[in-house]
């Protein structure tokens, strides 16, 4: 518990540092893809605590990798990582100024232990996990093929060791008829948007019959112009999401396909489906850090609830099927207020925010520090993540 207990005092040494990050990230949101300033911002700071870094990390822009604690005589690789990227009109509505400022924090700490750690330990930009998911383009690559843990902290309502996650797809769907004059000569045309709504009909229908945790959302993004012209154009996006991306891509997607193929030939019109950003994966669950996670924030006094079945969707998702990945979430407040809303967005910019971030950093140093202070705990977690892998 020596390494720990230094982390934690390295912790209260640079929160002013950290509490300051998260300010700036609040009040210069930047959305996905669009983090150029955040990401300046935190390599600055990692820098100006010799912590090196890359910009541009695995060819994208907003990314980079910091070099920590860097041990070429130690075999085992860590990496935190790090979001940043906010939300249109309702900016940090989702932390990413508060998480990014916790593995920040937590870097810190473990650079000013460095000579207590046989370990290479890595902090990673991971922009646009609200769109696109860059962390799927990373996982892809092999960038966490090297690492035997990979960690982050999320914020929400409520303490979790770590999170269960839902699959999903995200597509964009359009169809195309012929215009005609409703009123004149509707005999002559196609409506693209009964295309569209006949297949918004099937998809209600698909859920009955669909397994559990298994969501389909999505909107309208264009239907027509008049109400006396039939609709040659019709377009929406909708999202699949399920438990198991086995059963999304096996089941789910190719229903969803046929309903698409059966909707166009049911109205005579032609329909295009694109499949919009990356696919997110469901969550490696492990058991055994999960436990360690527990246990650290026990023994901190951050009362947690686990979770019964899997609520939301992260890129996080996919690096857990390349290495151990552990996502919990630290309460910014103990109030029932929903992620995605301003009313989150002004906590997270608020002093409230302070605890908060202190305790995320603790939950990463604490994990970490325990994993690397007895091997049987990262050996242990290892072979759960190859087993879940087979």
């Amino acid at each position: 518990m020596i390494l720990e207990k230094k982390l934690i005092n390295s912790i209260e040494k640079y929160k002013e540092e950290a509490f300051a990050l998260n300010y700036y990230l609040a009040k210069n949101p930047e959305i996905s893809g669009k983090e150029y300033n955040s990401c300046k911002k935190i390599m600055e700071i990692l820098n100006r605590h010799q912590i090196t870094t890359k910009e541009k990390f695995s060819d994208i822009d907003t990314s980079f990798l910091g070099e920590v604690i860097k041990k070429e005589n130690s075999n085992i690789n860590i990496a935190i990582l790090t979001e940043y990227d906010a939300l249109p009109e309702v900016e940090h509505a989702c932390g990413h100024s508060a998480s990014a400022a916790i593995s920040v924090l937590a870097a810190l700490a473990l650079k000013d232990n460095e000579e207590y750690i046989n370990a290479n330990i890595d902090i990673i930009g991971t922009p646009d996990e609200e769109d696109i998911g860059m962390k799927v383009t990373m996982a892809d690559k092999g960038v966490f093929d090297k690492y035997d843990c990979a960690i982050m902290v999320h914020l929400g309502i409520k303490n979790i060791p770590n999170w269960k996650m839902l699959a999903f797809e995200t597509y964009e769907i359009e169809f195309t008829g012929f215009p005609a004059h409703t009123a004149v000569a509707p005999w002559c045309g196609r409506s693209a948007l009964d295309g569209l709504m006949l297949s918004i009909h099937a998809f209600d229908l698909m859920r009955k019959c669909t397994k559990r945790n298994t969501i389909i959302e999505g909107f309208i993004q264009e239907g027509g112009s008049a109400t006396n012209i039939i609709p040659n154009k019709a377009k929406a996006k909708y999202t699949f999401r399920s438990d198991s991306l086995k059963y999304l891509k096996e089941e789910i997607i190719p229903w969803f396909k046929n309903i698409i193929e059966g909707c166009s030939l049911a109205t005579q019109t032609k329909s295009k489906i694109e499949i919009f950003g990356n696919s997110f994966s469901d969550m490696n669950y492990l058991k055994s850090g999960t436990q360690i996670i527990m246990n650290v924030m026990k023994d901190y006094g951050m009362e947690y609830e686990t979770m019964d079945y899997p609520e939301g969707s992260s890129d996080m998702g996919n690096v857990s099927y390349r290495c151990p990945a552990f996502h919990p979430s630290v309460a910014i407040t103990n109030k029932n207020i929903a992620l995605h809303t301003k009313e989150f967005a002004d906590i997270v910019a608020s002093e409230k925010s302070e605890p908060c971030i202190i305790n995320g950093a603790t939950v990463i140093d604490g994990f970490l520090a325990r994993i690397l202070e007895n091997s049987e705990i990262l050996k242990s977690i290892k072979q759960e993540f190859l087993k879940n892998k087979i």
